[in-house]
């Protein structure tokens, strides 16, 4: 049994590691690697990178591979953050 049961879950591990920049952008995952390393259903790590990419964290790609993207304001404002001007 894996220690990530849900999707939910699981994004909020790989949005932390984004956030902290433990993956960089650029960086890319093999959905189907990435599962097996994890001891996760394929379905469910695939539901947690959809999450993250309608949140503009990862970019899907047709080869079972997602790719880290950039923080941009928008998908910070998107993700409840308020940004200020520094003066």
């Amino acid at each position: 049994m894996s220690l990530v049961e849900n999707p939910s879950q699981l994004a909020a591990r790989y949005r932390d590691a984004i956030y902290t920049h433990r993956l960089a952008v650029g960086d890319r995952i093999n959905l189907v690697e990435e599962a097996r390393q994890l001891g996760v259903a394929p379905r469910i790590l695939s539901q947690a990178m959809r999450l993250l990419a309608n949140q503009g964290l990862v970019e899907w790609h047709p080869d079972q591979m997602v790719e880290v993207r950039a923080l941009t304001t928008q998908s910070l404002q998107d993700m409840g953050y308020a940004l200020t001007r520094r003066r």
